[in-house]
């Protein structure tokens, strides 16, 4: 394509320098497409952008920042505003290819408008980061760091979306075995700082979560990597090292008691749990039963059970064919509303339980519920239920009967189901307990 040298030099100073002061009498455009060179030639020559199309706009966009035409830049990032962040119903799809412009430009040319207009906008729009995001980072394996680096931008203060992510990954698809490359980039990119002022709770988690990971690897350069995520949550004298050891104190002191214990000195010990909140105080509110720390509920009665980490223990000393234990989960939404999600067992027989997982309010009819897998055939049964931003986990008598990971419904469901499962991963502000048990069921009273 022939074009006037002094129009071009006019709108470009780089232009210009390789046509005056290097006597360049050619350029080599190979790497954008013909329409993509036709639009931009026409710009220098018109100052505008009448063929400008969200197809080709990467590479117009491209030119006028590699070629330093200031004007031009301007002209894309006001097309970028107006006719690619013009979502369709809120698409997906439309969202993502928004978000992929932008994440190019930051990585390719070191531009940060784009990634700004984006994350403005669909804040103004009220997209749902923690939906977009997890699905933004599916295949977290493969995903180039580049999506990383995006995907911290969108997160920006709600750096619980990345740690939710980060922690689902490590447990269900690396399967709390090792780190891999992304995920140690990740942890080297996070910003502990804002995330432990802001999600102090979330952050003590997943610190807990990555240590106790690392402590099954030789390797020097993840040790490293993970002291130096941990380091502003463990006094400053203490490495990996140090933590090791004192795990393999607390697993030598666990293994040395009778954990299921079925007297009055019961305590299901938790390794990560603070001492303070291993203490359980006395209750003998309606219930003959003088163990420490345990009380009978009142049959479909409700009571509010404090947050401790969402951790909950109960107890049943038989079975009742039919009847029921219900957990309504109170969890916090944005401008203080809140939403409300339910979690019910069924006894069956001695060994066959049915759990549902819903809405808060009526449930479906218990014989279209799943069954917990494994549940141990004794009559003294102790549950601990626990809900974390990524699963509801309910272990019995030490084995695992269900595993429901959140994250995994929200990137395999439709996108009108979508927004409930997210919900659940959100936290808990409190938890209501209900049961139709008339006489073989204990309930843990913590502090």
């Amino acid at each position: 394509m022939r074009t006037n040298s002094m129009i071009m030099s006019l709108n470009s100073p780089v232009i210009e320098n390789l046509t005056t002061d290097l006597a360049q009498t050619s350029l080599d455009m190979e790497e954008f497409t013909r329409p993509a060179v036709d639009c931009f030639v026409e710009a220098m020559y018109t100052g505008e952008v009448d063929k400008l199309e969200k197809d080709i706009f990467e590479d117009v966009n491209k030119m006028a920042h590699v070629f330093d035409v200031s004007w031009l830049t301007k002209k894309c990032l006001k097309f970028y505003k107006s006719d690619i962040m013009n979502f369709e119903d809120d698409s997906y799809e439309d969202i993502l290819f928004a978000c992929e412009i932008a994440s190019r430009a930051h990585y390719h040319l070191k531009q940060t408008k784009l990634v700004n207009c984006f994350v403005k906008t669909i804040a103004a729009r009220g997209v749902d980061k923690g939906i977009f995001v997890t699905r933004y980072l599916a295949g977290f394996a493969s995903v180039p760091k580049r999506k990383i680096d995006m995907a911290l931008m969108i997160a920006r203060d709600s750096l619980d979306i990345i740690g939710n992510c980060l922690m689902a990954y490590l447990s269900f698809v690396l399967e709390c075995k090792s780190f891999d490359e992304n995920s140690l980039y990740l942890l080297q990119k996070l910003n502990t700082q804002n995330f432990r002022n802001t999600f102090p709770v979330k952050f003590k988690q997943l610190t807990n979560f990555v240590v106790s990971l690392s402590l099954q690897s030789d390797c020097a350069e993840e040790t490293a990597i993970v002291e130096n995520f941990v380091k502003d949550n463990v006094q400053a004298n203490e490495s990996i090292n140090d933590l090791k050891e004192k795990q393999e104190s607390a697993v030598k002191t666990l293994e040395s008691k009778d954990t299921y214990n079925y007297g009055a000195d019961y305590c299901n010990i938790d390794l990560n749990a603070e001492t303070e909140n291993l203490t359980h105080k006395t209750s003998a509110t309606n219930t003959d039963d003088p163990q420490l720390g345990w009380i009978m509920p009142i049959s479909s009665s409700s009571s509010s059970l404090s947050e401790d980490g969402f951790l909950l223990r109960l107890k049943t000393t038989g079975y009742e064919r039919e009847k029921k234990i219900r957990f309504d989960f109170i969890l916090s939404g944005v401008g203080g509303s809140e939403h409300r999600r339910c979690f019910i067992m069924e006894c069956r027989t001695l060994d066959l339980w049915r759990y549902y997982i819903s809405r808060y309010g009526s449930p479906l009819e218990s014989a279209s519920w799943p069954y917990l897998e494994n549940v141990p055939s004794v009559q003294v049964k102790h549950w601990t239920i626990t809900k974390t931003s990524v699963n509801l986990t309910v272990v019995c008598n030490g084995v695992t009967v269900l595993n429901f990971n959140f994250l995994s419904k929200i990137m395999n469901s439709k996108a009108d189901e979508r927004q409930f499962w997210f919900n659940w991963s959100k936290s808990c502000v409190s938890i209501k307990f209900e049961a139709t048990f008339e006489k073989s069921l204990l309930l843990e009273k913590r502090r």
